[in-house]
Parts: C-alpha cells; structure tokens; sequence
C-alpha cells in the first residue's frame, strides 16, 4: 500500500513552475526532478506505479496537463506478460515518464543562445568569487560541455573575473580551475581586510593635512598683516566639517541654525533684556545700543573734524545750528579763533613780502 502522508515543513517542494521562460524549461525540470527523487527517498516508496502518481500528485496540473498530452518515446520499456504461474513483470511506470518528459523538455533549449550567455558573464562588482563560478557552472550545464566544461569555465574566469591579477594567474596557465579559485578567494580575502584598516589610515592622514593647513594659514595671515596687504576672508572655515554655514541666533553655536530643536538657548533667559530664548551675548538689544553708539560717534567725529574756508564774518561752520545760547557762545568762540588764524596768516604773508 502507498503511504502518501508527508510533512510539508520537513521537506516543502512547490509544484512543478510550467510557466517560465521557453530557455529556462529544462533547467526548471531537472532541478524539480532532482528534488523529487531526494524526496522519493525519504518517503521510501519503491513502486513504480506509486513513484508515478506521488510525481504528479506533487507536479501540480501544470506537470499533468504536460504528461497526459504526450505519446510515447522510444526507449520506454513494456514487459511481455509473464506465463502462468510466475507472477506478471512490473511495468516500469514512472522510468517511462521520466524519459517521456525528458524528451520534451529536451528540445525546449537552444544551445547556442545558452553557449552566448555563457561567455557574456563577467563577475560584478558586488559578486563573490565562488558565486560567479558556481554562475558559470550553472550555465555550462546547459552548454554540455561534457568533457571541455572545467577547461572552459577556467577560460571564462580569465575573461569575465574582476580582480586583474586573478585574471593574469588565469592567462600564465599555471594553475587548474580549483588552484585559480582558491588564489581569488585569498585575494578577496587580503582585499577586504586592507580595506577594513584603510579607514583609520585616512583619518590619520586627514587629521595631520588638516593640522599643516592650519599652521600654513596663521602663517599667510601673519605675512599679510606685516606687509600690509589685504588679508583674504574664507567664505567657510576650513575645518567645517559637518557645520552650517552661519551661526546660530539664539547661542551662537556653529552646528545648528536657530530653528533646531538642539538649540539650548531655546528655554534660556537672557541675562541682558530677560526676555526667553537666547542668551546675552547674541541679545538684539545690545547690538542696537553698540550701533546708536557708534552711529553717535561717528557723527561726532565728523563733526570735530569739519573744516570750511572763512572768506567773511559772516560765514559759519558746518555742523552747527543756532538752537540755543550754548551752541550761540560756542559758534563766537569758534569765529574768533578763526579770525585771529587768517589775521595771523595774512601778517605772515606780508613780511614774507618785505623780506624779498
């Protein structure tokens, strides 16, 4: 009697896929035959007849529709029926079914287009180098290679591998495809650990580069002043780094922008004006009263400094106003001074007349 219970989670095996690709049938069929042999060894079913309904069962309508539709092949076996009273030969059910798909699916593949697959793999930049050569064995099984198939999957390696010394090793014929993959498994392997440890290198390098530029720029700067010239300003500090490109509003601090709930100035009193939300050395109120006062002694200063040609008494200074009796006592003062300077000048210019 057939047992046809099973565990699905032990041992899953989905139905028989009809509908891929036309070049991909025959490889989709002896994977799946692969798999369902292992599987008829577990279930320890050795009739032919039992073998046969277990395939279809599993196979799914696709793998039925596929049989039932088929004539038979030659090679399939038929046993005479046996004299009385031996007992009747097996039919050999399933064996004729095997070879009965396998003549189908055989002529489902073109051999040249799977021979121009062949020697267009190249091994990509993200790709291990035992899973592109076990890509080129997958393929030169649809090639039948038979007997060239290690001798043409090394020529490939030497064509399609990504590391150029692996490809070299290949072309010096030295060594046999197992020699070849191991020499690039150990270089992948020497590659990934140079790259582990080169990031520590270029911090280090960073580190020092970023030191010297440093010294070099104190030093131009320090020339610049000495000789007078101009010094340049950087549009970004040099060592930004992660930094915007404007300080803060509320602390003044280069790695945010006001916005930024990072900001701890945020629920901060200020020690100047007292209102909430920025500290004092970035108080508004303060930049205001440092403009008036510079604004104021600016003016001033203009002011002081203002000279005008007096040609009669009845010329004034400019910057002044008669608003008061202050500014009317400071504008005399100012007239007599500079009626005793041209008095004093016009004295000098006639002696200097005499002498000649």
């Amino acid at each position: 009697m057939i047992d046809f219970q099973m565990d699905d989670n032990s041992y899953p095996l989905a139905p028989f896929n009809e509908a891929v690709d036309a070049s991909d049938l025959r490889r989709e069929w002896e994977e799946w035959l692969r798999a369902f042999e292992l599987l008829l060894e577990l279930k320890q079913i050795d009739s032919q007849h039992g073998k046969l309904v277990f395939m279809l069962a599993r196979g799914g309508r696709g793998l039925q529709r596929i049989y039932y539709n088929l004539r038979p092949v030659s090679g399939e076996i038929y046993p005479e029926p046996s004299k009385v009273p031996l007992a009747p030969e097996e039919i050999p059910e399933f064996d004729n079914a095997v070879k009965r798909l396998n003549h189908f699916f055989v002529g489902k593949r073109n051999e040249r287009v799977e021979l121009e697959v062949f020697r267009s793999l190249k091994q990509s930049a993200d790709e291990s180098f035992n899973h592109f050569v076990l890509k080129l064995r997958t393929q030169a099984s649809r090639c039948d290679f038979r007997d060239r198939e290690e001798k043409e999957i090394l020529q490939q390696v030497t064509i399609g591998a990504r590391d150029e010394r692996v490809r070299d090793k290949g072309l010096e014929s030295t060594m046999d495809l197992d020699e070849l993959t191991n020499y690039a498994i150990n270089r992948e392997l020497l590659m990934k650990q140079k790259q582990k440890s080169q990031p520590f290198k270029v911090e280090s390098d960073s580190a020092s580069v970023s030191a010297v530029k440093q010294i070099w720029n104190r030093k131009q700067q320090s020339k610049e002043r000495s000789s007078g010239m101009t010094s340049f300003k950087r549009e970004k500090p040099w060592n930004e780094g992660n930094r915007v490109r404007s300080e803060c509003d509320r602390c003044g601090s280069w790695k945010h922008f006001k916005d930024s709930k990072m900001c701890i100035a945020r629920n901060s009193k200020c020690n100047n004006c007292g209102r909430m939300g920025h500290f004092a050395r970035k108080c508004r109120a303060i930049r205001k009263s440092q403009l008036k006062a510079r604004s104021t002694w600016k003016r001033a200063d203009e002011e002081t400094n203002t000279v005008q040609d007096i040609d009669g008494d009845d010329m004034e200074p400019l910057g002044y106003r008669k608003t008061s009796d202050d500014s009317m006592k400071d504008l005399l003062t100012i007239r007599m001074y500079q009626k005793q300077n041209l008095m004093r000048g016009m004295v000098q210019q006639q002696q200097r007349k005499e002498t000649q």
